[in-house]
């Protein structure tokens, strides 16, 4: 099993590593399908597959069939590319209008992502695993366990996803709490929990009260020693519709990978400082991304050289905080965020593996 990972790998990093054309990654893409044991021949892997659409016909990159039932739909995208949400509603739209509706996506781009449609939730299909494309990967074996043709089994791969979601919603539970107990800056809640173990000691409320009153507790994240997470469902954000003000301003702060919590303008530099790292390209590239994510005159990017004298206050523009393209562009990060403004940030920030999380002020 754990070869056939390895050469799975290797068809998909070579091509990665070449950043080939989409067409030539469906190919490779086709090929790690026959290691899996489905066969090209008796119609189990189907590339272009026809998708009726309303009136018109679209087609799903690679669709595999077994017994002439489709069991799975992949979407695939050139290795460069960036996951974007739009890139999941084509999946999803995929999944749910074969003739026989499935229940599981991949997405293969620089790293393979599994989606699955939960029907009785109704709601979208929810990506529930990542594996990285790398040798010896103990996702990688999982994955090859789960989509192999001779093991492959409907109700498993349920189970497993469903196993999956349990996992992410007991993190995001946890989370949550943390953020709770971290928006305690008065150490409330430990109070509290001190003067019950004084009550159940049999203590005084007047002595309990005599205690309490002479210390003061100041609660803060470990964050910077815990390792680090990574959590692919992205962190609520319907809940967060919060009204700010002149008198009424948000300090709600976030952190990334296990960092520490930082302030919504710094949170977005941190962002896009480690996207820039992990992804190296042209500054348009960056651009046509990041920009869409804050489509106003600021955007979230700007070429530094770009900038009027009355917009440098807006924009991170310090020594350590300016950014280079791939083309030798210096670039700068918009400082200018509200609690509106931002959640297109952390939806994008969780579809690249950060690990989101917030911490309530």
């Amino acid at each position: 099993m754990n070869e056939i990972w390895n050469e799975i790998c290797f068809e998909l990093r070579t091509c990665i590593q070449n950043n080939v054309l989409e067409k030539e990654y469906e190919n490779a893409v086709c090929n790690c399908m026959v290691l899996l044991g489905w066969k090209k021949y008796r119609g189990e892997i189907i590339t272009q597959y026809p998708v009726q659409a309303g009136h018109e016909n679209k087609y799903a990159d690679i669709v595999i069939l077994q017994d002439n039932i489709e069991q799975f739909v992949i979407e695939i995208k050139r290795p460069n590319h960036i996951l974007q949400e739009e890139d999941e509603r084509q999946l999803f739209s995929y999944m749910r209008l074969l003739k026989h509706q499935v229940i599981f996506g991949l997405y293969i781009g620089d790293k393979i992502c599994l989606y699955y449609d939960d029907i009785a939730s109704q709601q979208l299909p929810e990506q529930v695993f990542s594996i990285d494309i790398e040798e010896n990967n103990s996702d990688g074996l999982k994955f090859v366990e789960l989509f192999s043709k001779n093991s492959f089994n409907v109700q498993t791969v349920t189970d497993f996803c469903k196993e999956q979601k349990m996992i992410f919603q007991k993190q995001i539970q946890i989370q949550n709490e943390v953020a709770h107990i971290l928006s305690d800056t008065s150490g409330q809640i430990f109070k509290e929990a001190l003067k019950g173990k004084y009550l159940s000691e049999g203590h005084s409320e007047e002595w309990i009260e005599s205690v309490l009153n002479q210390i003061a507790l100041t609660v803060s994240s470990s964050v910077k020693e815990r390792q680090r997470t990574e959590v692919l469902l992205p962190i609520s954000t319907e809940k967060q519709s919060h009204s700010e003000t002149k008198n009424d301003r948000d300090y709600t702060k976030y952190s990334i990978s296990g960092g520490e919590p930082l302030a919504k303008n710094r949170f977005v530099l941190a962002v896009v400082r480690k996207f820039v790292n992990e992804h190296p390209n042209t500054y348009s590239e960056y651009a046509k991304i990041f920009n869409a994510l804050k489509p106003d005159a600021q955007g979230v990017i700007k070429e530094f050289d770009s900038l009027l004298r009355n917009q440098i206050r807006n924009y991170f523009t310090g020594e350590n905080e300016c950014l280079i393209s791939q083309d030798g562009i210096k670039f700068v990060v918009c400082n200018q965020w509200k609690i509106q403004t931002i959640q297109p940030i952390i939806r994008f920030a969780n579809l690249q593996g950060y690990n989101v999380i917030e911490y309530k002020s």
